[in-house]
């Protein structure tokens, strides 16, 4: 049995990444879709992916077969789900530094605007990929059910043509480019509106966390987009691409559980870097998110009443400085 290097390295990383991408939820601000959906919908790809290195770890048993059906699902939702909040926050936060188009938009309707972004797209691309599955349309990107790899877990399975690249490998990139469009809009906004931005924000905190915004706005630009970039290239290059033939070629085997070995998908140096990526980018994204809001003035205050009341439970009570009267 070729057991996984990174074990349980990996599971313990992203068991974290999981909590860090939960914990900002006690103080961050909730003006901000995107940045509610950044983090749930990352705390949601980081715990799939923990559940299934720890029960494919060293096997390729299909012994949860509605399991592998929903976490196939959301590995082909999330990669949508996370880019399109990014691109979500960073489009709110153009509005505002640009004021003028945020003044005019009303709250419902701005609402309505980033739950469709961030909750309905991702949900339209598995709904989508569902009924492919069961009404066979012509947009059939699936060949088989799933795969099982080992050590890694359940994964969807998708057939490498020119279709699949359009209808779903390349929104990620597109997602990415619109952000990054989005991103050098907002600094050239705030270098127009700078004295306005600064008047519009009556508390330093305020301004500090919309700092915090456009510093992961450029993290975005930096590592998101061109890993999305990366992986369609490397995807293109390690799998043959095959030109779609008919709809009863596609579903042939589509009950099929394909069940592969470490050693086979560790065997190609490029599979196993497209693998290997796409797990620890989640790691990366959780650290960087985190990184930026963790360690803000309200996460402080929540860390503080967090272990003052954890010892409080063993009676251990924080001290108060009292203010003598100093007598005049």
């Amino acid at each position: 049995m070729d057991l996984q290097p990174s074990y349980p390295i990996f599971s313990i990383m992203i068991f974290l990444s999981f909590v860090a991408s939960l914990l900002p939820w006690a103080w961050i601000r909730r003006d901000n879709t995107g940045i509610l959906f950044i983090s749930l919908w990352l705390a949601i790809a980081c715990l799939n992916q923990f559940v299934n290195s720890v029960i494919w770890y060293g096997n390729t048993r299909n012994f949860l077969p509605v399991w592998c059906d929903i976490s196939s699902r959301l590995i082909v939702g999330i990669a949508v789900a996370i880019p399109g909040s990014i691109m979500c926050m960073v489009r709110r936060l153009y509005q505002v530094c640009s004021m003028k188009s945020f003044l005019l938009t009303p709250k419902e309707a701005t609402l309505i605007e980033d739950l469709s972004i961030c909750l309905g797209i991702p949900i339209l691309q598995m709904v989508l990929d569902v009924i492919r599955i069961l009404l066979n349309t012509p947009e059939i990107i699936k060949v088989h059910r799933y795969d099982i790899i080992e050590d890694i877990g359940c994964y969807p399975a998708p057939i490498n043509a020119w279709l699949a690249y359009m209808l779903s490998y390349s929104w990620p990139v597109i997602l990415g480019f619109v952000t990054a469009v989005y991103s050098v809009l907002t600094i050239r906004a705030i270098g127009r509106n700078g004295k306005e931005i600064d008047k519009f924000f009556e508390h330093k905190a305020q301004r500090k966390h919309y700092i915090r915004l456009v510093i992961l706005a450029l993290c975005e630009i930096t590592f998101a987009t061109p890993f999305a970039v990366v992986v369609l290239i490397l995807d293109l290059t390690a799998f043959p691409v095959h030109r779609y033939i008919s709809l009863e070629n596609t579903h042939s085997h589509y009950s099929r559980v394909n069940q592969v070995p470490a050693a086979f998908w560790r065997s190609d140096p490029l599979l196993h870097a497209v693998m290997e990526m796409c797990r620890w980018i989640l790691v990366l994204c959780a650290i960087t998110f985190y990184g930026v809001f963790g360690f803000s003035a309200e996460a402080i205050n929540v860390y503080k009443k967090g272990f003052w009341t954890v010892v409080g439970l063993v009676g251990i009570r924080k001290r108060t400085m009292r203010r003598e009267n100093i007598p005049q």
